[in-house]
């Protein structure tokens, strides 16, 4: 974009796109948000008190005069853990934004900061609907499985948003857009295992998504409509995004990470977690963005699944 601003022109030569935002759509963003709820779009799971900073955004307290929000988008791969289990290498797949998030965020900051080149501004991270922003800021555009996409590498993007002291004269905000081939392919909801992906509807039923699912606390067992053969990760799910025109130019991108040897991964199927053992465990399973919490459920079903 030539007719950007610098410091968006300064990230993009890192690899990194980037939008800007006036302040004053702070408010629309959270109405937006709160308005699917209110037209039953939105389950009510998704609208507890610890969701509040996406329904209700405000300046934060560190920084009372922030003048524009940034967003940016951070190209990155899936991940492979691999299992060693009953003689076999067990490999599963962790999708793009779980791991590395506490370092790419420094990174960005960096990057953000040295992008302005001489001016000095402050930057504040931002807790607020993150695709929603992408998409209205002109970032990304959504798929019809509701997930964001950006020019080259479609799904396989971080998203990060900070508020900023910048006043910018130029305010990308924009209505709404959907990927030009989602009118007419349904790749993604006849992929989809569980039904979340529905044709007569463009938001998806997050409460059915299996990401969601096997994102909560292994002591919570997987509705019994499930089924065993659709889980695919060791946690979130990668089918609509395989199946997805928009991701093949990048659906091979992958990065072997970690490496469970057969004592380790008998001790996350037991599921009894404690001492020198499990803080070893943990440790790891940091390097993947995971922890104890999702175990022995999601590598149980994991395991039952590729290891035929």
């Amino acid at each position: 974009m030539s007719d950007s601003p610098k410091f968006i022109r300064n990230l993009e030569n890192e690899g990194v796109l980037a939008r800007v935002v006036s302040i004053r759509h702070l408010e629309e963003l959270g109405a937006e948000i709160t308005a699917l709820h209110d037209t039953g779009k939105l389950n009510d799971d998704f609208y507890g008190d610890y969701a509040k900073p996406f329904f209700s955004p405000a300046l934060p307290k560190r920084l009372p005069g922030a003048k524009s929000i940034i967003t940016l988008a951070i190209p990155q791969p899936m991940l492979r853990a691999t299992f060693s289990w009953k003689g076999k290498e067990v490999r599963g797949i962790i999708p793009p934004t779980y791991a590395d998030y506490y370092r790419i965020f420094r990174r960005e900051r960096r990057l953000l900061t040295d992008a302005f080149v001489s001016e000095k501004h402050r930057f504040v991270k931002a807790v607020l609907p993150l695709k929603l922003l992408a998409v209205r800021s002109g970032l990304a555009m959504y798929g019809r499985n509701n997930v964001t996409y950006i020019p080259k590498y479609g799904s396989f993007h971080r998203l990060m948003a900070f508020y900023s002291d910048y006043d910018s004269p130029v305010d990308n905000w924009q209505e709404k857009k959907a990927l030009p081939k989602c009118a007419k392919c349904t790749a993604c909801l006849r992929a989809c295992p569980t039904g979340a992906i529905r044709k007569d509807r463009f938001l998806i039923r997050a409460e059915r998504c299996l990401s969601y699912l096997n994102e909560k606390d292994s002591k919570r067992a997987f509705p019994k409509w499930v089924d065993s053969s659709t889980h695919n990760s060791i946690v979130g799910c990668m089918c609509c995004q395989r199946a997805c025109p928009y991701d093949k130019e990048v659906i091979g991108w992958c990065e072997d990470r970690v490496h469970f040897s057969e004592d380790e991964t008998s001790y996350l199927l037991r599921g009894k977690y404690s001492g020198a053992k499990a803080a070893k465990i943990e440790k790891k399973l940091k390097t993947i963005g995971l922890n104890l919490s999702i175990f022995p459920r999601n590598l149980r079903v994991l395991v039952a699944t590729l290891d035929h």
